[in-house]
């Protein structure tokens, strides 16, 4: 049995006692005042009811402030522990969070393909915030479109039939403005050039610039379709920033690679 069990028993032991003790006394004086008052004794009667209803009265007051002081050191050792509670799950979320970002780095260096690499990030990535859709859009410069190098829960056949241009939507915003952004709810922003409207409703989103040498070169897109997981904050955002620097530095990797392959074959 727990401490803070232990101190809820002791406490509805004394309330129970107490009430016991209450109907005891009770009982007592309503026998005292009925004798007495058969034997015509009237003043014995009064000095009796008085001295018991003080003496009562007084226990009563001096148990009500035993479990008072009782009731407030259990809500200190509760707040206490909520507060342990609280700073463990931090360190093993933050534990958790390091660990993730370690294994994304060791993939960036792996001698995975560069579309393997990008959904494994890909997946770690929404794991780690728990999102329900994600994607990784690299920009086709020639083209003047996006193009879904990754994706988790969305109909990629549907995008590619409909290519998304550089200039459109929250990603052509991000893109141009060369920063991150925070949704939540319905859009109805004039920011957004043709932005179009997804199929499900988004309860908040998240979208960060990839940037490559000075140059944004895609967006990393995150979201969430209802409000049990809550909405993306500041600390989301740093996270996958980390996460979308990673995607970069892999770009980066395998194009070297290629170079190195090219100047050897």
């Amino acid at each position: 049995m727990s401490e803070r069990l232990k101190d809820l028993t002791i406490i509805e032991k004394k309330r129970w006692e107490l009430l016991s003790l209450e109907i005891l006394v009770l009982s007592f004086l309503t026998a005292t005042v009925i004798i007495l008052s058969l034997l015509e004794q009237k003043y014995l009667t009064l000095f009796f009811l008085i001295l018991l209803t003080t003496l009562f009265s007084a226990y009563i007051i001096n148990k009500q402030r035993e479990l008072k002081k009782l009731d407030a050191e259990l809500t200190e050792e509760q707040l206490r522990n909520i507060e342990e509670k609280m700073r463990t799950a931090s360190l093993q979320e933050r534990l958790k969070e390091v660990t993730i970002l370690y294994r994304v780095g060791r993939i960036t260096v792996s001698s995975l393909t560069l579309q393997k690499k990008l959904d494994k990030m890909l997946f770690l990535a929404s794991g780690i915030v728990k999102a329900h859709r994600a994607s990784i859009m690299l920009i086709n410069e020639r083209m003047g479109n996006f193009i879904v190098a990754a994706s988790i829960g969305i109909d990629v056949d549907i995008i590619r039939a409909h290519p998304q241009r550089v200039d459109e939507g929250v990603a052509g915003w991000v893109c141009e403005n060369r920063s991150p952004l925070i949704l939540s709810g319905r859009i109805n922003d004039d920011r957004f050039h043709n932005f179009r409207e997804k199929h499900e409703d988004i309860f908040s989103s998240i979208c960060l610039p990839i940037k490559l040498k000075g140059k944004v070169i895609g967006v990393l897109n995150l979201s969430y379709l209802n409000e049990i997981e809550g909405v993306f904050n500041e600390h989301d955002l740093r996270l996958l920033s980390i996460f979308s620097r990673y995607i970069s530095t892999t770009i980066e990797h395998t194009q070297n690679s290629l170079k190195k392959q090219m100047v050897h074959a």
